[in-house]
């Protein structure tokens, strides 16, 4: 048993770095909170279509779109400022309700939460700038889908909020670890 043990260390390169993660904080994403996020959004999307018509559908669709390319590109821009390449970490999510421009490996606490904080405070501002030039429908649409697709991850991040600032978070499915090093 020893000579196996001997022989796995010398295979090891004496550069190696081995990396221990311990789960601190498991948070289960429900069913029914899932659920809830579609219907939200649906009745966002019949709200519109009541009130402006096409107009209102029109409006729903295009500022979802605009809304998606607007927190990538803030993400990316957020990015250039740290000296490792995160990006690389980042990817895209279609799964409820992780929608959207995401890590889709571990990636570190304080860092989520400052892209999230960015997120929303420049995503909300550049809405406000936009303002004089859109109509009610557009504007509705825009905050709502703004709020919505960084509602679960704000939710995430509230959790964890007296949570060590050095850990990791990573998304799955169906729950968010939070790890120490």
């Amino acid at each position: 048993m020893e000579g196996c043990v001997m022989q796995r260390r010398s295979e090891i390169h004496e550069n190696a770095t081995v990396y221990h993660y311990q789960l601190i904080k498991k948070i289960q994403v429900q069913n029914e909170s899932v659920i809830s996020y579609g219907i939200i959004v649906s009745g966002l999307g019949i709200f519109q279509i009541i009130m402006y018509s096409y107009q209102g559908l029109f409006y729903w669709l295009a500022s979802a779109l605009a809304i998606y390319w607007l927190h990538w590109v803030i993400i990316k821009l957020t990015m250039i400022r740290v000296d490792e390449p995160e990006d690389r970490r980042w990817g895209w999510r279609y799964k409820t309700p992780w929608i959207g421009y995401l890590p889709i490996v571990m990636v570190e606490h304080q860092l989520f939460r400052k892209l999230h904080r960015h997120l929303l405070w420049i995503g909300l501002c550049a809405i406000a700038l936009i303002y004089p030039w859109m109509g009610e429908s557009a504007m509705i649409s825009l905050i709502s889908w703004h709020l919505w697709a960084l509602a679960p991850r704000l939710i995430v991040l509230n959790k964890l909020r007296r949570s060590r600032k050095d850990g990791l978070i990573f998304l799955e499915d169906t729950s968010v670890n939070f790890y120490h090093r």
